[in-house]
């Protein structure tokens, strides 16, 4: 994995996500001589749906009965975001009662559900990974957010991000270097959240580390509001 020029991950989740990262692209080559395109870089999902039968999930209010797009494929491997996190990342973005919030990655939803349960922000979720979308949809239901919060099983380098009052990312530096022209036009005044990754270019509003429980590895979080400060070469 190519770096943003600075220490990302340390210890144990840094070999679990090179590990990862390693297996899925000798799958993806795999199945690129086999006739299959690999995907391109996306959401920090699971590597368990490897399968190139696993149907792709229809977006909420969808008809299942349409053709639906050609699954993708993982990058890297789901690391979900301690629930303190969460809550310093939703802190940090000052999420308030009526924000739309999009989660790009959003695992099995629990920032999203986060956000509506505790501030009653909407919210939506975006991943490509099956298993993530059904985790996902089925933690909105058990806390009873329907009415707040929709998953979507979509590509978010491709989706619209104009009503986006705050974005949260965890995905890898390269990534969100790649996202950056998307979230550059984004509203004067959206808030911007990323877990321990930042935007090679862009400053930080502010950024907090913190703990969690036992844990010995420091886990960051980066804020900007658009428009954001260019760093200085």
């Amino acid at each position: 994995m190519q770096s943003s020029g600075k220490p990302c991950f340390l210890g144990q989740r840094t070999a679990s996500l090179a590990v990862a990262f390693c297996l899925l692209f000798d799958v993806s080559r795999a199945h690129s001589e086999e006739g299959h395109s690999s995907r391109r870089p996306g959401a920090v999902v699971s590597a368990q749906a490897k399968s190139p039968d696993v149907p792709t999930a229809p977006a909420d209010g969808q008809d299942p009965g349409r053709p639906q797009k050609k699954k993708k494929w993982p990058d890297v491997i789901y690391v979900p975001t301690p629930q303190p996190v969460v809550d310093k990342m939703l802190e940090l973005a000052e999420v308030r009662k009526g924000d739309n919030l999009h989660d790009l990655g959003c695992g099995d939803g629990r920032i999203v559900v986060t956000a509506a349960k505790k501030y009653g922000a909407k919210g939506t979720g975006y991943d490509i990974d099956p298993k993530r979308i059904y985790e996902s949809r089925e933690n909105v239901r058990r806390n009873g957010v329907e009415s707040l919060v929709t998953i979507r099983q979509e590509d978010f380098f491709e989706v619209d991000l104009a009503e986006a009052d705050v974005v949260t990312l965890y995905l890898l530096p390269e990534l969100n270097v790649r996202l950056m022209p998307k979230l550059r036009q984004l509203k004067p005044g959206t808030r911007i959240v990323s877990h321990d990754f930042d935007m090679r270019g862009a400053k930080p509003k502010k950024t907090v580390s913190l703990r969690v429980n036992d844990d010995r590895e420091e886990h960051t979080v980066y804020l900007w509001v658009v428009p954001w400060e260019e760093e200085k070469p």
